[in-house]
């Protein structure tokens, strides 16, 4: 009876009181380790020379330190790439830009290079103008004729807008080119000295022969003419210089205008005299600006020569 009525143990107390052993103890160890890390924090707030957590510090700086080296150094590779690439990526575009402006400088070059040759020519031809004293139409050449027509031509960009018409004479700063053989309004084409079908009345600089040159058909820096004397008794040296005799009216040549220079001679054939080589001044096969014969200049009038006293 007495048994029955004494107290209880302790275990049943403690289950009483509603929470378990464990629990309560884990609670415990929180609330030291909560009081321990205030505890820490207070003593290094100090800056003490001897601070308790400097210690600590070392040692944790001696675990994580490799770690966070080895963390730093596995990711560096990875920054370096992306660094490769962004700095690829900026010379790619920078490489454009330059092959852009050299582009563009290479184009004005070109540009400024083709103005002053045609600016060149053009005071070339401005010399040979002023010398045989005909008034000169400018023009530019614009297209050769094809292959299939079996004649030498080239068009400019000059036509009957700017007085130009059929069977006048061409030429540039080196000399005579050919002749107008149709004109539209604003383009004329020309037969070139070099075509087979051109003939030309050419006079010896030196002893005034006269004969006549044609074309053999050549084209380029290369090209030669023919040219026969109408003397049998004449025969011109190399290196004699032939120039127009003219036409009546002008037309289809104007007088003095530079043909070429004898290369070689050969012996006469047929009924005319000597027969020779010559190298054309003006080149065909690379003339850009050339000049028609429009008219003759303004002259004064002519006046008889006084007779012997």
């Amino acid at each position: 009876m007495l048994k029955d009525l004494g107290a209880p143990p302790t275990r049943g107390v403690v289950r009483s009181a509603g929470l378990p052993k464990d629990i309560r103890r884990r609670r415990t160890v929180l609330a030291l380790v909560v009081l321990a890390s205030l505890t820490l924090m207070i003593l290094d707030a100090r800056r003490s020379a001897g601070s308790p957590v400097d210690p600590l510090r070392d040692t944790a700086a001696g675990i994580f330190g490799p770690l966070q080296s080895s963390a730093t150094s596995a990711r560096k590779p990875v920054d370096d790439l992306k660094a490769k690439f962004a700095a690829a990526e900026r010379l790619t575009a920078e490489n454009e830009r330059l092959r852009e402006e050299n582009r563009k400088l290479t184009s004005q070059l070109r540009s400024t290079d083709y103005a002053r040759k045609r600016a060149v020519e053009l005071d070339k031809l401005l010399r040979v103008a002023s010398n045989v004293g005909y008034k000169i139409a400018p023009a530019r050449v614009i297209a050769i004729g094809p292959a299939q027509s079996f004649s030498q031509t080239i068009t400019i960009d000059a036509g009957a807008a700017d007085g130009v018409r059929a069977d006048m004479t061409v030429l540039n700063g080196d000399g005579l080119i050919g002749r107008v053989v149709r004109a539209t309004a604003s383009t004329a084409t020309v037969l070139l000295i070099g075509d087979r079908g051109s003939t030309v009345g050419g006079r010896l600089d030196t002893t005034q022969a006269l004969g006549f040159v044609t074309g053999r058909g050549e084209l380029g820096s290369h090209a030669t003419l023919e040219y026969r004397l109408v003397d049998l008794k004449a025969r011109p040296r190399v290196g004699a210089k032939v120039m127009t005799w003219g036409s009546s009216g002008n037309a289809p040549y104007v007088a003095g205008v530079p043909i070429g220079v004898i290369t070689s001679v050969g012996p006469a054939t047929g009924t005319l005299g000597s027969t020779a080589l010559i190298r054309p001044y003006a080149d065909a096969g690379r003339i850009d600006t050339v000049g028609v014969v429009v008219g003759p200049t303004a002259r004064s009038s002519r006046r008889p020569l006084p007779g012997p006293r």
